[in-house]
């Protein structure tokens, strides 16, 4: 398919393979504070992103949400859909995590959402 604007040729886009495990996790929703909403942690990682670049220095590390612990708003809806190692509680909530495979899983998505899988 050829779209042509103005003169300028574009590129129409391309449906993403969801059988790419680090695809298929950056497309999984979850409910976030952050947003006070459903959101994607693909999305989450671009507010993350976004609120380091607006807030420059001010940035804060610990709390850049408002909360502590704001890493497991990431976690559980991986150890929930398989993607990591860890365990649930009766309430919903990460009792146990694999902390190494989790921040990597984690540093591997970043890469994904801004460079695509490139194994």
């Amino acid at each position: 398919m050829q779209i042509m604007i103005d003169g300028v040729q574009y590129t129409p886009l391309v449906e993403l393979e969801t059988d790419n495990k680090y695809e298929a996790a950056l497309n999984v929703r979850f409910y976030c504070d952050a947003a006070d909403d459903e959101i994607s942690i693909r999305d989450y990682l671009f507010m993350l992103l976004d609120k380091l670049w607006d807030t420059k220095e001010s940035f804060s590390g610990r709390r850049p949400f408002g909360n502590s612990d704001w890493e497991y708003d990431l976690f559980s809806p991986l150890v929930h859909g398989g993607f990591i190692s860890g365990d649930i509680d009766e309430y919903g909530d990460v009792s146990y995590l694999d902390y190494q495979e989790a921040y990597l899983f984690v540093s591997k998505l970043i890469k994904v959402a801004i460079y695509g899988d490139r194994e």
